[in-house]
């Protein structure tokens, strides 16, 4: 049972949710039992945003008895619901990635469903706005601020979704790992942004219907987080440009003898993390893009790459955003398995991008690459 391959990183982020957890633990115990999720191909992933009422710990205990794929991170300070997804997508190794709130106001066993939909699609949103969907709220005031959100973000993004805000999304991991690389809004209006991006890289996104159940004691400041939400939509609006993505780019050595090019890089494809997006270039090469890794992330790749194939070469580049627009569509690989139970620590996977004013942002070349251009590929 613990050999099976993984197919679903379920991220829940969590801010000062201890005791909620309880509730949450049983919510998920119950969907397992009820054979919605299996334990066995899920890794679970809980991120606390730097809670200081123990959340970490009290995940680790109530939890980890259902699921023995298990990572409990820990960011050191409070950065937004945006930042602890990425920090799951970061650290998620499945094939398949999706993201629920703690509080569990989309009952885990709709699961299924966001799965069934990743199938056909690259990104998948629950959505209280169809009608199959049941909601239950009593908060005015709430659906007042979603109506007016929503219509504010399609004013001004085209994005064409009604319910932009459901906790409860799913993406191809490929495709995750690449969106909230580029995604520089860390609170409440990062699902803007990532549907948003999505739809500027020519992604397929569907919804699915939720039955959604307010839950009480919501982390939702009405007035507050409106008022944060509305400006970080303006920003998007408004940005010029996206963070470069580091990668590499794998050629087969057409100067040793013997060498052939399709073999050599299938013997290198086996040594690429399949969590990552890959394209295709001329002359028989390969891009690998390698969103959300850090700088000895993107060398141990190359380095292992490298010894996987003596008839290949490995060059690193930054991929900036336009390049990045003219490569669509891309080819989106498939997850690999992966395991482990421990609570760690973990600062910003990008603190590189942390700029002062909140919006995160890569400055400089990360990868410490020579500085031929990156047009200069021939893709």
């Amino acid at each position: 049972m613990r050999g099976s391959a993984l197919n679903l990183s379920l991220v829940v982020p969590a801010f000062n949710e201890a005791p909620r957890l309880t509730e949450t633990a049983v919510r998920l115990a119950d969907a397992v039992a009820g054979g919605m999720i299996d334990p066995s191909s899920t890794e679970l992933i809980v991120v606390d945003d730097g809670s200081t009422d123990g959340t970490a710990w009290v995940a680790q205990r109530l939890l980890a008895p259902t699921f023995f794929r298990m990572q409990v991170l820990r960011l050191p300070q409070n950065s937004g619901k945006g930042a602890a997804v990425r920090a799951g997508a970061a650290a998620a190794t499945a094939p398949i990635i999706a993201f629920t709130d703690t509080d569990m106001s989309v009952d885990p066993t709709q699961i299924p469903l966001l799965l069934a939909g990743v199938r056909g699609a690259d990104v998948v949103i629950g959505s209280r706005s169809m009608s199959d969907s049941f909601v239950e709220c009593d908060s005015v005031h709430r659906v007042v601020m979603g109506r007016a959100f929503n219509l504010l973000v399609t004013t001004l993004t085209d994005i064409g979704f009604r319910d932009t805000q459901c906790g409860f999304k799913a993406f191809r991991t490929p495709v995750a790992r690449l969106l909230f690389h580029l995604m520089v809004v860390d609170r409440f209006a990062f699902d803007v942004e990532i549907l948003y991006l999505a739809q500027q890289l020519g992604m397929q996104i569907s919804e699915v219907p939720v039955q959604w159940r307010e839950s009480e004691n919501s982390k939702v400041r009405p007035l507050s987080d409106s008022v944060s939400m509305v400006l970080d939509v303006l920003r998007l609006r408004f940005r010029k440009s996206l963070p470069p993505i580091p990668a590499l780019v794998v050629t087969p050595d057409s100067s040793k003898r013997g060498s052939r090019r399709p073999p050599a890089l299938t013997r290198a494809f086996s040594a690429f993390r399949q969590t990552d997006p890959l394209l295709p270039l001329a002359r028989g090469r390969a891009l690998l893009l390698l969103p959300l890794c850090t700088p000895t992330e993107v060398d141990g790749t190359a380095l292992r790459i490298g010894k996987s194939s003596s008839n290949v070469m490995v060059r690193k580049r930054l991929i900036s955003g336009t390049e990045l627009m003219d490569m669509m569509p891309l080819s989106w690989s498939t997850g690999v398995s992966g395991q482990t139970d421990d609570v760690r620590d973990v600062g910003s996977p990008f603190p590189e991008r942390r700029g002062t004013n909140g919006i995160t942002h890569r400055v400089g070349n990360i990868l410490r690459v020579d500085q031929e251009p990156v047009c200069s590929l021939e893709i």
